[in-house]
């Protein structure tokens, strides 16, 4: 028979591995590509599997994550000069998102706009983990 603790415990475990969902569509700003002279439109997805604060969260905004720090960090990553390329915004996007502590996973798809028509691969989608 279980006792009052034990039903605490699955209940701290099930919370430790709750998640839920962001999505993030359809971020575009523009950016300077490394040997261009003008710059071109990125635009970004992002999935966010995040911790979920647990089953007696308070009603709290400061309890859920919020995406608007994810946004702002992408505003600085797409004013960088000279950005190599769509792998080099995806990966640095994937490191932004997973530097806030209750991100555990993030799939990344950038692509860059057509105006590149020379440019293969112009597009890329990453899923990146929290280190455990």
């Amino acid at each position: 028979m279980a006792n009052h603790t034990d039903s605490r415990r699955a209940d701290a475990a099930c919370d430790a591995t709750m998640t839920y969902t962001i999505l993030l569509r359809d971020f575009t700003a523009t950016v300077s590509l490394a040997g261009r002279p003008d710059r071109t439109t990125a635009r970004i997805n992002l999935e966010l599997k995040v911790s979920h604060p647990g089953r007696d969260f308070p009603d709290d905004i400061a309890a859920v994550m919020s995406y608007e720090d994810i946004v702002e960090d992408l505003r600085r990553l797409c004013a960088e000069d000279a950005v190599p390329g769509p792998d080099y915004l995806a990966d640095r996007a994937a490191v932004l998102c997973l530097a806030h502590a209750k991100v555990r996973r993030v799939r990344v798809d950038v692509e860059l706009s057509s105006a590149l028509p020379d440019m293969t691969g112009s597009g890329v989608s990453i899923t990146r983990e929290q280190a455990t």
